[in-house]
């Protein structure tokens, strides 16, 4: 069956994690993807794991899982010869995919504006620490310095230690996920006009979008939200607990409270306190006395009785669960999320599916290639072209418009991408208005739909009143107007049959559904797929559920701290001698997000060229399970389980953070490899350890990293984050600064780069939200407006779009099925 991006040519020429991953992303949907390696391999062919530990180039575990799908062919790009053969590859390529920071292009020879011109279909997505612009630029960056600057790290950890990165190569991924997406975005932008562009991505930008908000309490109230150990962060006396991670007899679980029903914790664990009215005004304000009552419950009670019993309340509790036990999770193997592969060079290998499913256009999981394996087969056919004079590449198909039905209900920005696309949001919480949110700063039309009691009347994290300004809190809780912004909104209810009906007449007007509840909820309220394409047959309805659409946990409910457990990842971030923590804030919500606004992506593309509408599944887990895969493939090839290992690297030393001047202050450092070190040891003043027999090599230094820390210390102590960050980069030693939120918003490369956007809110002002980690040359996306207020748009959509008269949108108002402003606004 022909995959959804059937037809598009990618060539790769980016190593490490982030490129590679976007090019998986298209391989795993039908593009051609052609990875260009240098003569001796991507990197991560030396990374594993390997089977037994014995390092192979056909054999490593993060290659395996990063380059499924794709061909590879050998160039050196340094001879002249070679790069002409480049170009001929590019010259038939819709897109290409680099990670090449501007100084490494400058010694390849490669300048990307010459690229356009010669090549002006093509779609150039540079996928960077942190940017091509901007005095970071050239900076050396890492999983860890990124980490670190993104401002993320100091989201990580427990308050009274040092800060810690999450497992493996998460903002790497998130990066390339992003890339992804830009190059999408500017796929679309091309049907019009045959035109490519540049899609710049920044890694830093792509860990800054993971915030989840706090950069609003430091801009408006200057508080830095720090890491809170298994707690879900920066949340005030009143708001609803626990979200933390406790031990129990075989483990540990997830525990989250149900937001709609305080009592239902209880219910679930007989103690009189946590009925308690007083407790249960201000969870948040008694979380280490509920801790301690969940604790001694919790002592005799194993993880999958605790979970079972807490769902069957609707209690969103997740186990915390190990690679291993993920991969042998009677779910997982009933929705086959791991898939075997079977391996020219490595044989069978068990890794991670789909990170979502389109269902008429399937992901393709198939073996990553040996080093160099279709050079010829690829080359060759280029060659005997040019001998021949062949022709040139063909034309790119003129756009068609998109099948739209109705005008719409505010005004495009017809430079975008998504102009003309009309998007229904059905989303609540978090990854599903973000995933909005990215389509409506694309050019979609977003029409978000609300309860009548979508919104609490006094939610922590309410933006201050702008003085005479209308004070309606429900229309200034920050997080939510973050999530929501670009988007116009409507209140309906509907699980009455009026509501449903004009839900429907909605529906029929749209492009695209988004919703993210529990599967059975759709079903009950006679809303299902095949509801939805009986009035719009081409509709491409995309749902979020927590474990997929099949599957025994199906129904169960979880929030992405609750998934970040489940999938293994809580258990692999944390230190070493310590308990499992969530990473920073937010992740997986932010995560299925911007896969999700990919996916959906794909599937107009794929509607575009066929008129088939299709369903969408964006597990949230199995997107996850993307992140983790090199664990996933360690414990299948292997049988190891991963531990957790704070900020350490199997190879690299010193790679952790080290202490600052100032308050919670740090610097993270990350050294690749002996030159490095060499330099590092100068620049703190110390050339003699360079030579040093216990730290001359990456090896012997590895087994000596505990040493070196106070060493290390003692000289990052009398700097500022920022002075250690610029005098060991001036040297080339990968260093950064573990920024907070109220430093990222005066970062000079933040503002270079215009890395959060300022929008203007009603009543509030001029408010800060971190951009999509891409910038696009031709077609900029700036966020359009700001969120709408409860119910704003009501008479635009109900009059204006669906074609009611007054009496029509009383009668509504009456029956309760829509309102003004939100019910507890009322009570």
């Amino acid at each position: 069956m022909a995959g959804a991006l059937d037809g598009i040519t990618v060539v790769e020429l980016a190593t490490g994690v982030s490129g590679p991953y976007c090019g998986k992303l298209f391989a795993g949907l039908g593009a051609e993807v052609i990875k260009v390696e240098p003569p001796g391999g991507d990197p991560t062919r030396r990374a594993g794991p390997f089977p037994g530990d014995v390092p192979h180039p056909e054999k490593s575990g993060l290659f395996l899982h990063l380059s499924t799908g794709k061909r590879s062919v050998v160039l050196d790009l340094t001879q002249a010869a070679e790069r002409a053969r480049l170009d001929a590859l590019l010259a038939r390529a819709d897109v290409a995919i680099l990670s090449h920071r501007p100084r490494d292009l400058r010694a390849l020879g490669i300048d990307l504006d010459a690229w356009q011109r010669r090549f002006p279909h093509l779609v150039i997505v540079s996928v960077t620490p942190f940017g091509l612009t901007g005095p970071y630029a050239d900076y050396a960056g890492g999983e860890l310095i990124v980490y670190a600057l993104s401002g993320y790290m100091l989201l990580t950890g427990a308050p009274d230690r040092e800060p810690i990165k999450a497992y493996g190569h998460l903002v790497s991924y998130q990066a390339g996920a992003h890339a992804a997406l830009g190059a999408m975005a500017a796929l679309w932008a091309r049907e019009r006009d045959g035109r490519g562009q540049l899609v710049d991505v920044s890694a830093m930008e792509a860990g800054t979008f993971l915030l989840g908000g706090v950069e609003q309490s430091a801009y408006f109230y200057g508080t830095v939200v720090r890491r809170n150990g298994t707690r879900l962060l920066g949340f005030a006396p009143q708001h609803p607990y626990p979200s933390t991670i406790r031990p129990c007899k075989d483990g540990y679980v997830h525990c989250h409270s149900n937001n709609r029903h305080l009592d239902l914790l209880g219910a679930l664990i007989p103690h009189p306190r946590l009925l308690d009215p007083d407790v249960l005004a201000a969870m948040t304000g008694h979380a280490d006395e509920i801790d301690a009552i969940m604790d001694a419950w919790l002592a005799d009670k194993e993880r999958r009785e605790v979970v079972r019993r807490a769902q069957e309340l609707r209690l969103p509790f997740t186990e915390v669960m190990t690679p291993g036990e993920v991969l042998a999770d009677p779910h997982h193997r009933a929705r086959q999320s791991f898939v075997t592969v079977d391996h020219p060079g490595a044989g069978p290998v068990l890794q991670p599916g789909p990170p979502f499913r389109l269902h008429r256009t399937p992901w393709q999981t198939r073996p990553a290639p040996t080093l160099g394996q279709h050079t010829r087969e690829v080359l060759d056919p280029l060659a005997a072209a040019a001998a021949n004079l062949g022709p040139e590449p063909s034309p790119r198909p003129a756009a068609t418009p998109l099948p739209h039905a109705g005008e719409g209900v505010g005004v495009r920005v017809q430079a975008r991408p998504l102009a003309g696309v009309r998007v229904i949001d059905f989303t609540n919480a978090v990854a599903g208005p973000l995933a909005t949110a990215i389509l409506a700063d694309l050019g979609a039309e977003v029409i978000k739909v609300e309860a009548p009691n979508a919104r609490p009347r006094h939610a922590s994290g309410v933006a201050p009143l702008r003085e005479g300004g209308e004070d309606r809190s429900y229309n200034r809780i920050m997080l939510f107007n973050e999530l929501n912004h670009g988007k116009f909104g409507i209140c309906l209810n509907v699980a009455r049959p009026e509501g449903r009906d004009a839900f429907l007449r909605l529906v029929a007007t749209a492009d695209v559904l988004v919703e993210n509840f529990a599967p059975r909820v759709m079903g009950n309220l006679g809303l299902e797929y095949e509801d939805l394409r009986a009035v719009r047959p081409d509709l491409i309805m995309v749902s979020m559920p927590a474990f997929g659409l099949s599957g025994p946990y199906r129904d169960r409910i979880s929030y992405g701290p609750g998934i970040d457990a489940m999938s293994g990842l809580s258990h692999l971030t944390g230190y070493p001698d310590g308990p499992p923590m969530k990473p920073g804030n937010f992740f997986c919500d932010q995560n299925a997000a911007v896969h999700t606004a990919f996916a959906t992506l794909v599937a107009l593309w794929h509607r575009r060229r066929t008129g088939e509408g299709q369903r969408v599944e964006m597990p949230m887990i199995e997107g996850e399970f993307q992140i983790l895969g090199d664990a996933y493939i360690d414990y299948a090839m292997n049988g190891r389980e991963r531990t957790r290992a704070g900020n350490d690297h199997p190879c690299m030393a010193p790679h952790d953070v080290f202490p600052c001047r100032g308050e919670d202050a740090w610097v993270a450092i990350a050294v690749e490899d002996d030159a490095q070190w060499r330099a590092l040891c100068r620049v703190i003043g110390r050339p003699e350890l360079a030579d040093d027999p216990r730290y001359a090599t990456s090896a012997v230094r590895h087994a000596h990293r505990h040493e070196l820390k106070p060493v290390i210390a003692a000289w990052t102590r009398e700097r500022t984050h920022y002075e250690a960050q610029a005098a060991l980069q001036a040297a080339g030693v990968p260093a950064g600064a573990a920024l907070n939120a109220l430093e990222l918003l005066t970062d000079p490369h933040v503002r270079a780069r215009r890395g959060f956007e300022y929008v203007e809110v009603p009543n509030v002002g001029p408010t800060p939200y971190p951009r999509v980690a891409f910038r696009l040359s031709r077609t900029p996306v700036p966020i359009a407006k700001a969120a709408p207020g409860f119910a704003e748009d009501n008479d635009r959509v109900f009059r204006g779009l669906l074609g009611m008269d007054g009496a029509g949108v009383t009668a509504l108002e009456m029956a309760g099925v829509t309102t003004r402003e939100p019910v507890e606004a009322r009570a």
